[in-house]
């Protein structure tokens, strides 16, 4: 092996950054968060050795070398290694102090020290990045579900973080704080549901308005109510669990006529239901159109629903597909997250697809105002309860109190829902009591 100049000098850059990292491994395991945090500003924002001069040191030789890139790399994992050990040890609170050193007033100041120059050239170019945003993601929800930044998209941060968690380039301290963040939100989510529906059943009758405690408006109940009374939605599961069971000696080709049937386009408007499902079958059948003789598999089935995902939310060109906004603007958003919903619960491996496809749709929408996205917040918001009630950890049971006996027919199983759009949210919440309990199975 023959070592260059290049080599060599990457060796260098690449050990430097591994004491840099180990530093910061063990002192965030071992210090208090205030002391790891002068530790973190005395580094990266005085560039000081007083303390740890063979770090010091190890960000010298990459400063030395003027290369840009490593820097933006060292410090976005150094921080990231900090977030994921206070996100595990329960104490985000000191990320915000962490974004606050960062853009500390002393980077904009000048200094006759050519290293300290362009380190604080670099810090401010960092702060202007889409990583530095991406940072303050970790600070929203902290405690109190305090926003820091009023865009009303940080309302679903969960999906934004998958932005971090699922991509490949991400440090993997990276992916975890993002991942186990999520979860968070995902799982703080699915508790205040469960504890503000039930709080709202029991409290129906009387004037007082329990404290709601999710980021949904307080017609909560009434879309929960929605959810759990719509059949297209109430059935989705044994309706997936019988397709599978059905499919299993189909051809490529027989898989996708029978999931056009599954998916079931019954949307209220006959004239948008065929634009809907014209607008769907060409696209589908050209995909792998190749292997419409082979057996179905479940890779062609992932292949299938990621594709389906992608016509039913945003192209990979980041806008909003057309059968996005068809389905969005001129019917009720239930019927997209019943589709979606469905797609979904053929197999859950596909859920990361999805909720980058969301948070995709969520950051091009981000650049309107609130008002103008109420569809699309709706149809988000929608969608988290949905998966919260049929794919969450609670099993949710919703009880109409007496119930007319002409409306019996109601509870009957069937194929479909021929409801309309305009029909399936005539209802009166007080009627029904929902009751929710832990998932067993």
């Amino acid at each position: 092996m023959f070592w260059t100049a290049d080599r060599i000098y990457s060796q260098g850059i690449e050990h430097a950054q591994k004491e840099i990292y180990e530093f910061f491994l063990k002192v965030v395991r071992h210090k208090h968060p205030e002391e790891v945090l002068v530790d973190f500003k005395t580094l990266f924002i005085d560039l000081s050795d007083r303390q740890n001069p063979e770090i010091a040191q190890a960000l010298d030789q990459i400063l030395t070398a003027y290369n840009e890139k490593e820097f933006f790399y060292t410090l976005r994992r150094c921080c990231y290694i900090l977030i994921n050990n206070w996100t595990v040890s329960n104490n985000r609170i000191y990320i915000q102090s962490l974004i606050d050193i960062l853009n500390h007033s002393t980077i904009y100041k000048s200094t006759a020290s050519a290293k300290l120059k362009t380190l604080r050239v670099w810090l401010q170019l960092f702060i202007k990045s889409e990583d530095f945003q991406a940072f303050k993601l970790f600070t929203l929800y902290i405690e109190t579900h305090c926003y820091l930044d009023q865009n009303w998209s940080n309302r679903f941060a969960s999906y934004l973080l998958a932005y971090q968690y699922i991509n490949p380039t991400s440090s993997v301290e990276q992916r975890q704080a993002a991942n186990l963040l999520a979860q968070k939100m995902k799982e703080q989510f699915e508790f205040n549901l469960a504890m503000y529906t039930a709080r709202l059943s029991y409290h129906s009758s009387s004037q007082n308005t329990p404290y709601n405690p999710t980021s949904l408006s307080d017609n909560v109940l009434n879309l929960v109510t929605l959810m759990l009374s719509k059949k297209s939605i109430l059935n989705c599961k044994s309706l997936a669990e019988s397709f599978l069971g059905d499919i299993s000696d189909l051809s490529y080709q027989d898989f996708k006529i029978s999931l056009l049937r599954y998916l079931d386009f019954s949307i209220a408007d006959p004239e948008i239901s065929k634009a809907v499902q014209i607008k769907l079958h060409d696209g589908l059948f050209e995909l792998k159109s190749s292997r419409h003789q082979y057996p179905i598999n479940t890779a062609l089935i992932l292949k299938t629903s990621k594709y389906l995902i992608g016509e039913f939310t945003i192209s990979d060109h980041g806008q909003p597909t057309e059968l996005f906004n068809i389905l969005l603007h001129h019917t009720n958003p239930i019927n997209l997250v019943v589709l979606l919903l469905k797609l979904l619960l053929l197999n859950e491996s596909i859920r990361p697809h999805l909720e980058l496809r969301i948070a995709t749709t969520i950051k091009y929408y981000s650049q309107f105002s609130e008002v103008k996205c109420k569809s699309v917040i709706a149809f988000i918001d929608m969608l988290n309860i949905a998966l919260a009630i049929y794919a969450g950890e609670t099993r949710y049971n919703i009880v109409r109190m007496n119930p007319p006996l002409d409306n019996f027919v109601d509870n009957k199983e069937g194929d479909g829902d021929t409801s309309s759009d305009s029909q399936i949210s005539k209802f009166d919440a007080n009627e029904y009591r929902i009751f929710s309990q832990i998932r067993y199975n």
